[in-house]
């Protein structure tokens, strides 16, 4: 926000420059769903936070303003952090954020979108307009909703996104089935929806205004109901401390303990801060972890060989912004999504 209240842009460069410049997250709770939202500045210059907040990352949310597509082409950097998600088959969505801005064209910067990330990148609502053009609602696509007030274009839209999305699901009839007249049940077409997000195959998108508050709930339902949750993330391999091969893990708060660095900053009221992403087990202050790897730096600046410790807890927080709430627990389902 241009008044500088926003919660994850706390820093005063990230005030003063109205952008973000370090990583950041913000858990929010939605139909009885914590997500955690981990925000990432957009410049290049700040790679290493982007990278560091997807090794925590279940999906990824690219927010793209609505005037982009005004000039036909998305932000390299944008379209450089796609591809990387992409490598690793992230599930990703697009938000079209800032729809109320004088030069917003939604139509343009969603060709510029599927342009720029590739197939199966398609809206799953269309903007209502009222009469002097500003945005008021959104049309659901598969929904069909709110009745009577479909936009213009809006069955050749949701035409284009059920094939889409039927081209994804793991019933081979459905699509001979679509081509021959048969109305496919919205139930059905949500659950491929979300498999086919999942499977980072598919990448709806959704425009919203953060100042009128119009598709922020059809965000989170993407979010929730579209993304998978940490329990059903596929975990990265591991080995024991002794660096022998470990049988695959599970999101299981009763497991052993598996979780990773991904940042570490300096307060200065309660000293050095990590960010942890929970895997497996439980973390809990007061506790001991060993922690495997980590490179020491010598006086040449130079990295030296990595080497183990163990190092106890005092405190386990969660982070809102620049907040830290003191919680009596940390695990797989409360770490990310």
């Amino acid at each position: 926000m241009v008044d500088g209240t926003t919660v994850c842009d706390h820093d005063p460069a990230a005030v003063r420059q109205q952008r973000s410049v370090a990583l950041s997250v913000a858990p929010l709770l939605h139909a009885d769903t914590k997500i955690n939202l981990i925000d990432t500045p957009g410049y290049g210059d700040f790679l290493g936070e982007v990278r560091a907040g997807l090794r925590a990352a279940d999906a990824a949310l690219f927010v793209v303003p609505a005037y982009e597509g005004r000039e036909g082409v998305i932000d390299p950097a944008t379209v450089a952090q796609w591809e990387e998600c992409a490598a690793v088959g992230i599930p990703r969505a697009v938000v079209v954020a800032r729809c109320d801005h004088a030069r917003s064209d939604l139509e343009s910067t969603l060709i510029a979108c599927q342009d720029a990330f590739g197939s199966g990148v398609a809206p799953l609502y269309l903007p209502i307009r009222d009469g002097g053009g500003a945005l008021t609602g959104l049309y659901g696509l598969l929904s069909q909703t709110p009745a009577g007030q479909a936009p213009p274009g809006a069955d050749e839209s949701r035409a284009g996104l059920i094939e889409g999305i039927i081209e994804q699901s793991e019933d081979e009839t459905l699509m001979d089935r679509y081509l021959g007249g048969e109305d496919i049940e919205f139930a059905t077409l949500v659950d491929d929806l979300e498999t086919a997000v999942a499977r980072g195959a598919f990448h709806p998108v959704v425009p919203v205004c953060a100042t009128s508050g119009v598709g922020l709930d059809a965000l989170l339902e993407v979010v929730v109901g579209g993304f998978p949750s940490p329990l059903e993330h596929v975990l990265p391999p591991v080995s024991g401390v002794d660096g022998a091969e470990h049988a695959p893990l599970t999101a299981d708060p009763g497991g052993p303990l598996a979780a990773e660095v991904v940042r570490t900053s300096a307060d200065a009221y309660v000293g050095r801060v990590s960010l942890v992403r929970v895997f497996s087990g439980t973390l809990r202050p007061e506790s001991t972890v060993h922690v495997s790897g980590h490179a020491a730096t010598g006086t040449n600046g130079h990295d030296q060989d990595g080497h183990d410790a163990d190092e106890r807890l005092a405190h386990v927080y969660a982070p809102l912004g620049a907040t830290l709430r003191e919680v009596e627990a940390a695990s797989p389902a409360t770490s990310a999504r």
